[in-house]
């Protein structure tokens, strides 16, 4: 640079090969330029950071209302969590009162099939008996005489409003539940969480609850009516010792011989010499010696056969019958009356037979029985 007086001369020194120029400034021209360069800078500088500033609060702003909303959804989430927890520990517990129900249920089907067993049973031996018992079984299987208040029904109704609903019967109360998809819990859960869906546990809770009552008051009733049934079979069965016990003291001893010459159950076989059961017992005696019907009956068959020779058989009724085989002669016809000590034959040896004797058999249910249980030689 090149001072003069009042005047400044700048040497701008270019490129080689290329000329210096020359600029000549005043003097205060000369400092006042690097005055206004100071100045444009700090007014650029200033510029730069108040806009930062802006920008720093406008973010800051928006971090704080971002972690404000972060708190809320994390609060939220907790809460739906919480709810979630709460459906679930429900269900869990409406899950396992279901499969104690079930189990209950179970019981109550043993209870039934037994008590069914004890009414079949009944029914069966009713058939049997030659007089009227005093005791009879109706409805549900309990003996007559008992209290009705112990029957107990748990059905589906046919025709009620819910096509899967439950109705609970025990005496004189009713009740009917809706087997709704919240007694069936299960599967995944992925729902809105809210109260609804709470309450709605809590109600089938309370439902499960009452429906538990009910299946204990079921037992226990059934278990009742199993017992007054099981006390009539025992009534009925000494009814029937009873009744057996004078059948056989009015039966009569067919023949005039008191000689049992082979007994009922297993023996060895007279023609093959191994064991087989023999299903009646014989009575030695003369041939000719008279045969008389052992009770009043009617004459179901009187007809030959190879095993059995000329036999009789007599229908007394109640299911008893008795035989008579290997007669040499028959007094009587299929169809005819006979009453207890008629005499209705005589003493042979016909069909599959090694000498002179009576066959008499009794049957009772189409099965033979020991004809000493009706009947003694003496």
């Amino acid at each position: 640079m090149k001072s003069q007086s009042d005047k400044i001369t700048l040497l701008v020194v270019r490129d080689a090969g290329r000329p210096v120029r020359q600029l000549q400034l005043s003097r205060p021209m000369a400092m006042a330029l690097p005055a206004a360069a100071v100045l444009s800078l700090s007014s650029l500088i200033s510029s730069m950071h108040y806009h930062a500033s802006r920008s720093m609060q406008e973010l800051e702003a928006e971090a704080a209302a971002l972690s404000s909303q972060n708190v809320r959804l994390e609060a939220k989430i907790a809460d739906k969590e919480k709810t979630l927890q709460q459906v679930q520990s429900e269900a869990a517990g409406l899950s396992k009162e279901a499969k104690a129900i079930k189990e209950r249920l179970k019981s109550v089907d043993a209870l039934e099939q037994e008590l069914q067993n004890l009414i079949n049973q009944q029914k069966e031996d009713s058939h049997g008996k030659e007089s009227t018992a005093d005791m009879s079984v109706q409805g549900t299987g309990s003996a007559s005489g008992a209290d009705s208040g112990s029957k107990a029904i748990f059905a589906a109704p046919a025709h009620s409003a819910s096509p899967s609903a439950i109705t609970i019967r025990i005496g004189a109360f009713t009740a009917a539940i809706d087997d709704t998809p919240a007694l069936r819990v299960g599967g995944e859960y992925v729902a809105s969480y809210g109260n609804g869906e709470i309450r709605t546990l809590l109600e089938t809770k309370d439902e499960l609850t009452e429906l538990s009552g009910m299946l204990e008051e079921m037992v226990r009733s059934l278990s009742r009516t199993v017992l007054d049934a099981q006390k009539a079979e025992a009534d009925l069965q000494q009814q029937k010792l009873r009744h057996n016990a004078r059948q056989m003291h009015s039966f009569l001893w067919p023949t005039s011989s008191r000689t049992v010459s082979s007994s009922f159950g297993y023996r060895t076989d007279p023609f093959k010499g191994s064991s087989s059961f023999h299903a009646g017992i014989d009575i030695a005696a003369q041939t000719g010696d008279f045969i008389f019907a052992a009770q009043s009956g009617t004459i179901l068959a009187a007809e030959w056969s190879a095993a059995r020779g000329n036999y009789i058989v007599i229908d007394h009724g109640n299911g008893l019958q008795t035989s008579y085989m290997h007669l040499s002669s028959s007094a009587v016809s299929a169809g005819d009356k006979v009453v207890k000590g008629q005499r209705i034959g005589q003493v042979g040896s016909t069909g599959r037979s090694t000498g002179p004797h009576l066959h008499f058999q009794v049957s009772k249910q189409n099965k033979t029985v020991n004809p000493l249980s009706y009947v003694q030689p003496n």
